[in-house]
Protein backbone atom coordinates (compact mmCIF):
# COMPACT_ATOMS: atom_id res chain seq x y z
CA UNK A 1 0.00 0.00 0.00
CA UNK A 2 1.76 3.29 -1.32
CA UNK A 3 2.00 5.92 1.72
CA UNK A 4 -1.35 7.86 0.27
CA UNK A 5 -3.48 4.86 0.38
CA UNK A 6 -2.27 4.45 4.16
CA UNK A 7 -3.02 8.28 5.06
CA UNK A 8 -6.59 8.24 3.38
CA UNK A 9 -7.31 5.01 5.33
CA UNK A 10 -6.19 6.44 8.38
CA UNK A 11 -7.90 9.59 7.53
CA UNK A 12 -11.19 7.40 7.04
CA UNK A 13 -10.97 5.99 10.14
CA UNK A 14 -10.37 8.62 12.48
CA UNK A 15 -13.37 10.62 10.36
CA UNK A 16 -15.49 7.46 11.07
CA UNK A 17 -14.43 7.88 15.25
CA UNK A 18 -15.67 11.43 14.92
CA UNK A 19 -19.11 10.81 13.27
CA UNK A 20 -19.59 7.58 16.12
CA UNK A 21 -18.62 10.49 18.88
CA UNK A 22 -20.49 12.95 17.34
CA UNK A 23 -23.65 10.70 17.27
CA UNK A 24 -23.10 9.35 20.76
CA UNK A 25 -22.90 12.71 22.35
CA UNK A 26 -26.04 13.81 20.39
CA UNK A 27 -28.10 10.32 20.84
CA UNK A 28 -32.23 9.91 21.16
CA UNK A 29 -34.17 7.44 21.14
CA UNK A 30 -38.24 7.49 20.38
CA UNK A 31 -40.80 6.07 22.22
CA UNK A 32 -41.41 4.29 18.49
CA UNK A 33 -37.65 2.56 18.39
CA UNK A 34 -38.59 1.32 21.91
CA UNK A 35 -41.68 -0.38 20.72
CA UNK A 36 -39.82 -1.97 18.20
CA UNK A 37 -37.52 -3.00 20.61
CA UNK A 38 -39.87 -4.57 22.63
CA UNK A 39 -40.92 -6.90 19.72
CA UNK A 40 -37.45 -8.89 20.15
CA UNK A 41 -37.19 -8.73 23.79
CA UNK A 42 -38.74 -10.33 26.88
CA UNK A 43 -40.37 -7.64 29.22
CA UNK A 44 -37.33 -8.28 31.64
CA UNK A 45 -34.87 -7.76 28.43
CA UNK A 46 -36.98 -4.85 27.23
CA UNK A 47 -36.08 -3.00 31.09
CA UNK A 48 -32.84 -3.97 30.80
CA UNK A 49 -32.50 -2.16 27.31
CA UNK A 50 -34.16 0.99 28.95
CA UNK A 51 -31.21 0.93 31.83
CA UNK A 52 -28.61 1.44 29.64
CA UNK A 53 -27.85 5.00 28.52
CA UNK A 54 -29.47 6.94 25.34
CA UNK A 55 -26.40 6.72 23.74
CA UNK A 56 -25.74 2.78 24.02
CA UNK A 57 -29.53 2.28 23.21
CA UNK A 58 -28.85 4.38 20.04
CA UNK A 59 -26.00 2.34 19.06
CA UNK A 60 -27.71 -0.97 19.31
CA UNK A 61 -31.06 0.17 17.52
CA UNK A 62 -28.25 1.20 14.88
CA UNK A 63 -26.93 -2.61 14.83
CA UNK A 64 -30.30 -3.82 14.55
CA UNK A 65 -31.38 -1.15 11.66
CA UNK A 66 -28.30 -2.16 9.80
CA UNK A 67 -29.00 -5.80 10.30
CA UNK A 68 -32.08 -5.51 9.07
CA UNK A 69 -31.49 -3.62 6.31
CA UNK A 70 -28.91 -6.04 5.09
CA UNK A 71 -31.83 -8.57 5.27
CA UNK A 72 -31.17 -10.29 8.66
CA UNK A 73 -34.58 -11.33 9.86
CA UNK A 74 -33.57 -13.59 12.69
CA UNK A 75 -35.35 -12.68 15.90
CA UNK A 76 -32.42 -14.30 18.33
CA UNK A 77 -30.28 -12.38 16.27
CA UNK A 78 -32.21 -8.91 16.78
CA UNK A 79 -32.52 -9.55 20.44
CA UNK A 80 -28.42 -9.87 20.70
CA UNK A 81 -28.36 -6.85 18.68
CA UNK A 82 -30.52 -5.04 21.46
CA UNK A 83 -28.56 -6.41 24.14
CA UNK A 84 -24.99 -7.01 22.92
CA UNK A 85 -23.76 -4.06 25.01
CA UNK A 86 -26.01 -4.05 27.88
CA UNK A 87 -23.26 -5.30 30.54
CA UNK A 88 -22.10 -2.09 30.43
CA UNK A 89 -24.23 -0.98 32.66
CA UNK A 90 -22.53 -3.13 35.73
CA UNK A 91 -20.24 -0.18 36.30
CA UNK A 92 -23.19 2.02 37.05
CA UNK A 93 -23.82 0.99 40.16
CA UNK A 94 -21.08 1.97 41.11
CA UNK A 95 -21.51 5.01 40.07
CA UNK A 96 -19.23 4.48 36.66
CA UNK A 97 -20.35 5.25 33.38
CA UNK A 98 -19.81 4.24 29.64
CA UNK A 99 -20.34 7.66 28.13
CA UNK A 100 -19.18 8.62 24.45
CA UNK A 101 -16.06 10.21 26.17
CA UNK A 102 -15.42 6.63 28.60
CA UNK A 103 -15.94 4.69 25.31
CA UNK A 104 -13.64 7.25 22.82
CA UNK A 105 -10.93 7.23 25.38
CA UNK A 106 -11.49 2.98 25.57
CA UNK A 107 -10.68 3.20 21.49
CA UNK A 108 -7.82 4.81 21.20
CA UNK A 109 -6.42 3.06 24.53
CA UNK A 110 -7.40 -0.31 22.63
CA UNK A 111 -5.82 1.40 19.35
CA UNK A 112 -2.63 2.58 20.68
CA UNK A 113 -1.84 0.21 23.21
CA UNK A 114 -3.25 -3.37 22.19
CA UNK A 115 -3.95 -5.18 26.07
CA UNK A 116 -3.60 -2.20 28.44
CA UNK A 117 -6.41 -2.46 29.45
CA UNK A 118 -6.51 -5.73 30.44
CA UNK A 119 -3.56 -5.45 32.30
CA UNK A 120 -4.61 -2.57 34.32
CA UNK A 121 -8.38 -3.86 34.82
CA UNK A 122 -9.54 -5.42 38.47
CA UNK A 123 -12.27 -6.96 39.01
CA UNK A 124 -13.43 -4.78 42.28
CA UNK A 125 -16.03 -2.51 42.22
CA UNK A 126 -13.63 0.13 44.71
CA UNK A 127 -11.00 -0.05 41.80
CA UNK A 128 -12.70 2.87 39.73
CA UNK A 129 -11.50 3.54 36.84
CA UNK A 130 -9.47 0.24 37.00
CA UNK A 131 -12.94 -1.65 37.29
CA UNK A 132 -15.03 0.43 34.55
CA UNK A 133 -12.01 -1.50 32.15
CA UNK A 134 -12.75 -5.03 33.62
CA UNK A 135 -16.68 -4.89 33.32
CA UNK A 136 -15.31 -2.95 29.52
CA UNK A 137 -13.44 -6.30 28.90
CA UNK A 138 -16.46 -8.59 30.47
CA UNK A 139 -19.85 -6.90 29.07
CA UNK A 140 -20.49 -9.29 26.97
CA UNK A 141 -20.42 -12.58 29.81
CA UNK A 142 -22.54 -10.14 31.98
CA UNK A 143 -24.64 -8.86 29.09
CA UNK A 144 -25.09 -13.05 28.50
CA UNK A 145 -25.91 -13.98 31.91
CA UNK A 146 -28.40 -11.02 32.33
CA UNK A 147 -30.36 -12.06 29.18
CA UNK A 148 -30.30 -15.79 30.13
CA UNK A 149 -31.20 -14.09 33.74
CA UNK A 150 -33.91 -11.82 31.85
CA UNK A 151 -35.94 -14.36 29.88
CA UNK A 152 -33.52 -14.11 26.29
CA UNK A 153 -33.08 -17.46 24.01
CA UNK A 154 -29.83 -19.64 24.74
CA UNK A 155 -28.85 -18.90 21.05
CA UNK A 156 -29.69 -15.14 22.14
CA UNK A 157 -27.43 -15.33 24.92
CA UNK A 158 -24.62 -17.08 22.96
CA UNK A 159 -24.28 -14.41 20.39
CA UNK A 160 -23.95 -11.55 22.97
CA UNK A 161 -21.55 -13.94 25.37
CA UNK A 162 -19.07 -14.01 21.75
CA UNK A 163 -19.78 -10.89 20.09
CA UNK A 164 -16.25 -9.76 20.19
CA UNK A 165 -14.63 -12.53 19.63
CA UNK A 166 -11.96 -12.24 17.30
CA UNK A 167 -12.37 -14.77 14.14
CA UNK A 168 -9.36 -17.06 15.08
CA UNK A 169 -10.30 -17.56 19.03
CA UNK A 170 -13.81 -18.00 18.14
CA UNK A 171 -14.86 -21.30 19.86
CA UNK A 172 -16.27 -24.48 18.03
CA UNK A 173 -19.81 -23.54 17.05
CA UNK A 174 -22.62 -24.74 14.33
CA UNK A 175 -22.72 -23.48 11.09
CA UNK A 176 -25.77 -21.24 11.82
CA UNK A 177 -24.65 -19.92 14.73
CA UNK A 178 -21.40 -18.86 13.18
CA UNK A 179 -23.17 -16.93 10.22
CA UNK A 180 -25.49 -15.09 13.00
CA UNK A 181 -21.98 -14.12 15.07
CA UNK A 182 -20.46 -13.17 12.10
CA UNK A 183 -23.56 -10.56 10.88
CA UNK A 184 -24.07 -9.19 14.25
CA UNK A 185 -20.17 -8.45 14.47
CA UNK A 186 -19.91 -7.42 11.38
CA UNK A 187 -23.01 -4.57 12.30
CA UNK A 188 -21.82 -3.69 15.68
CA UNK A 189 -18.73 -2.86 13.32
CA UNK A 190 -20.21 -0.79 10.97
CA UNK A 191 -22.07 1.50 14.34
Amino acid sequence: MKAGQVEARSFRRIARRVRQFTRGVTATVSAEELQAAAAFLPPAGLERFRQMPADAQRHSLNVLTTLQHAGWQDPHLAAAALLHDSGKVAAAADGLTFNAWTRSALVLMDAVAPGLAARLAVDDANGGWRYLLHVHLEHPRIGARWAEADGCSPLTCWLIAHHQEKTGRRQKSSEHRARLLTALQWADGRN
